[in-house]
């Protein structure tokens, strides 16, 4: 598994998916998936699903149902 910090690049829609899956999937997240998240905030690429599925995980990783790795 790479927790390697990828390089400021263009967002990519797909990778967004990969990454809240894996994050739902292990209830943790990693720098990595920290910057994913980022880059697609930055870039303002995200729809309004997209907005709602990043917003319940910020909720959950409060709670302290995910966990920072």
């Amino acid at each position: 598994m790479d927790n390697s910090i990828p390089d400021e690049t263009s967002f990519v829609p797909s990778e967004l998916y990969e990454v809240l899956a894996k994050i739902a999937a292990s209830s943790q997240i990693t720098a990595a998936d920290q910057a994913v998240l980022q880059q697609a905030f930055l870039e303002d690429q995200l729809n309004e699903e997209e907005h709602r599925v990043v917003n319940r995980l910020h909720h959950a990783l409060l709670k302290g149902r995910i966990k920072v790795v």
